[in-house]
């Protein structure tokens, strides 16, 4: 998990401060204090929160989470987003011309809820699920249950049932393949953030 960037420190000090007519917005820190209502504390403290932020086409659900530090104070903590293309359907961004293996097969595109797989050998039945053993390039190791849903002229795809090993690797490192396929995206620091 990371932690928050600066402007969205911002963000959330705007949340706890008394409003303040006299000075800039803007010119605020993070600062979660302890004479929170316990209430109000108890609430952010058990509270699963998504910070959604838009570039170009994509939208980035980064999950959000606080923890209590050993003082007591709220601490926020940000994981890696999903990656969801918008453009007509939708859907979780893939990352495309993969060179990943697993025994039995080639993982030619992978997302976070699917999966493009090239049979080495024979076609497995579609009745079954698949289970996926395989290292990323980032040399995380991560277990899928996958549940083949079509076979298509380039292999079987595949909907991810459930992620057994390493959910937050797999989210980081495609959030990452995104960043490097679309760094005109990012380099331009057009964002849009909303917290849902």
């Amino acid at each position: 998990m990371a932690h928050l960037s600066e402007q969205e420190l911002t963000f959330f000090n705007r949340l706890f401060e008394a409003e303040n007519l006299d000075g800039d917005p803007t010119d605020t820190k993070m600062s979660v204090r302890l004479n929170l209502p316990n209430k109000l504390n108890g609430l952010l403290a058990n509270s699963k929160l998504t910070l959604l932020a838009e570039v170009g086409i994509y939208q980035l659900w980064f999950p959000l989470e606080f923890i209590n530090d050993e003082n007591g104070q709220l601490i926020p903590l940000l994981s890696a987003p999903e990656v969801i293309d918008t453009k007509g359907i939708e859907r979780s961004w893939r990352t495309p011309d993969l060179e990943i293996h697993t025994e039995q097969f080639q993982i030619l595109s992978l997302s976070s809820t699917g999966v493009l797989l090239k049979p080495k050998r024979q076609a497995p039945q579609l009745n079954k699920d698949i289970l996926l053993a395989f290292d990323l390039p980032s040399r995380d190791h991560i277990i899928l249950s996958v549940k083949p849903i079509r076979t298509t002229s380039k292999g079987i795809a595949g909907k991810i049932v459930k992620v057994c090993k390493g959910e937050e690797e797999l989210r980081r490192y495609l959030f990452e393949a995104h960043k490097h396929h679309h760094a005109k995206l990012y380099e331009q620091g057009t964002f849009t953030t909303e917290l849902i």
